[in-house]
């Protein structure tokens, strides 16, 4: 049997952590190919030590995973991994980590000295989300996959541990890497959990990338439970988010305007949700902004712009597909009427956008905007 589904741990943060620790700490060769081909820091000559649970403080969080590297017993090297294998990055903690008080804390923890360089890692079964912070290189699981373990490992136990967790990762990202956009969703969801599925749109939806209109670009976010309830991308370009609300006053055109396609990760079928919104800048529930100063221009710009738009979708004639909205977050509901294939699924997310790009950009134009205010 296979020891990680045994101990139901294929998704524990915290239990594979502790194997990639206890492997680095006692097993020098693999110590030595998890620098090289994980981290990019390996040094013939270093030794590694591996901790978890490395408290840095209220305010900054646990590493999942700190190596020190030491040559000649000098600690040359730091490198802080964060791994996730569920929930996308959360933001604010990698951010919290790379600051100079987290930094800080770290080098005063691991007594090194001040200039000791910090790399960071973010170590996921997502191989296609990019790291949101800058300062943490990415690295995925897949690397894991097909490695002659006999070669690195001497402990028979230990090698059984590792080479089990290679089986079940070569198992979950088989009907991901195979994924084609000509693939039936229904046929493809059979016998996938909510993250694989995840993964698959992530994948699919980037390679169509070049096939958006013109200067739109998509980002991904998660909602639900342990983010695993709905996957949610969002369609946008650089001028519809703008003037962002500074704590202070908001102005009229602080606004966020985006296509956002919401996937029920627990449907066994494509079960979407597409939607124009509308939104202040940045995005926060309508009662929190109710009493900003500023608020109430923004929301008659928002009404009259509205409007205007709902002119112009109603000349489209098209009023099976586009379904006028007047709520706090979105304008306008688009139905997704073929749903079989990947494939058609994105060729009408693609149609919709190129004709609702022109009208959006009309809506937001500024000069239109000074007569409206």
């Amino acid at each position: 049997m296979n020891t990680i589904t045994l101990l139901n741990s294929f998704y524990r943060e915290d239990v594979i952590s502790d194997m990639i620790c206890h492997l680095i700490n006692e097993e020098q060769d693999f110590a030595q190919w998890f620098a090289k081909e994980i981290c990019g820091a390996d040094n013939m000559n270093a030794e590694f030590e591996a901790e978890t649970r490395v408290g840095l403080g209220r305010g900054i969080g646990t590493p999942d995973l700190v190596i020190s590297r030491k040559v000649d017993g000098n600690m040359d090297t730091i490198l802080v991994i964060e791994n996730k294998l569920g929930a996308l990055e959360g933001k604010e903690q990698t951010n919290r980590y790379a600051s100079d008080e987290g930094r800080a804390k770290l080098l005063s923890a691991l007594e090194a000295g001040k200039g000791t360089p910090i790399q960071f890692l973010f170590l996921t079964l997502d191989p296609f989300t990019p790291a949101k912070n800058s300062t943490f290189a990415k690295m995925d699981f897949q690397k894991f996959i097909d490695v002659n373990w006999e070669e690195l490992i001497r402990d028979d136990s230990a090698r059984k541990v590792i080479a089990d967790y290679s089986a079940l990762l070569k198992e979950f990202y088989e009907p991901i890497t195979s994924a084609k956009p000509t693939d039936e969703i229904s046929t493809k969801y059979q016998k996938i959990n909510s993250l694989q599925k995840k993964l698959i749109w992530i994948k699919l939806l980037q390679s169509f990338q070049r096939s958006l209109p013109d200067q739109l670009s998509m980002t991904f976010s998660e909602a639900g439970g342990f983010g695993r309830n709905a996957a949610v991308f969002l369609f946008s370009k650089e001028e519809w988010v703008r003037n962002r609300y500074d704590g202070k006053k908001m102005t009229a055109d602080s606004v966020s305007v985006h296509f956002e396609l919401s996937i029920d990760l627990l449907s066994t079928n494509a079960k979407t949700d597409f939607y124009l919104h509308y939104e202040p800048n940045p995005y926060k529930p309508q009662k929190k902004y109710m009493k900003v100063d500023g608020y109430s221009d923004y929301e008659n710009l928002r009404e009259k712009r509205t409007a205007i738009f709902h002119q112009k979708i109603d000349e489209l004639s098209e009023n099976s597909q586009f379904i006028k909205r007047n709520g706090s977050n979105s304008i306008l509901k688009i139905n997704i009427e073929k749903n079989d294939k990947f494939q058609e699924v994105i060729e009408e997310l693609t149609a919709s956008m190129e004709k609702l790009t022109p009208l959006v950009d009309e809506m937001l134009n500024e000069k239109l905007a000074a007569t409206l205010i």
